[in-house]
């Protein structure tokens, strides 16, 4: 299997991933299968989980942004 080496944006260690990986990331705009490709499996998970922590508070801004209709 061909694969992707890669380097963590955050903690510098190498990785790597599937080619597979690369083409799914040109056909996606997921900002979590992004990640995959920036960070290592560890640091990708930390962000993940940060990112998600912070949806109540995108939900909420949301909610409160909507205007009723009538």
């Amino acid at each position: 299997m061909e694969t992707l080496k890669l380097n963590c944006a955050t903690c510098g260690v190498d990785y790597e991933k599937p080619i597979e990986f690369k083409i799914w990331n040109d056909e996606r705009s997921d900002v979590f299968f992004r990640w995959s490709l920036t960070y290592c499996d560890t640091c990708r998970r930390a962000k993940q989980i940060e990112a998600l922590k912070q949806l109540p508070k995108v939900l909420k801004a949301l909610s409160d942004d909507v205007k009723p209709t009538e």
